[in-house]
């Protein structure tokens, strides 16, 4: 006799048991599952680990700005 398979969960079901198992970023979860941006944000949110290991948001670019002195290391390996 062929198997059943077990119905899937909705989308949103789908995207926090994946965040469960990955632990993704808001927006890496908008991009895989089509969430909104408050639907990955609280998924993210509502995650133990994913405060406990929350680092400070960098801006963008080569030289962060608003560090102190040896705070940001570079290395060019060319």
């Amino acid at each position: 006799a062929p198997a059943a398979m077990a119905p899937l969960p909705n989308v949103f079901e789908q995207a926090k048991i994946s965040h469960q198992l990955f632990h993704q970023n808001a927006p890496a979860l908008v991009r895989q599952f089509n969430l909104k941006h408050d639907q990955a944000r609280a998924i993210v949110a509502a995650c133990p680990e994913c405060h406990q290991l929350a680092l400070p948001a960098i801006g963008t670019g080569a030289n962060p700005r608003g560090l102190s002195n040896c705070e940001v290391w570079q290395m060019d390996v060319t």
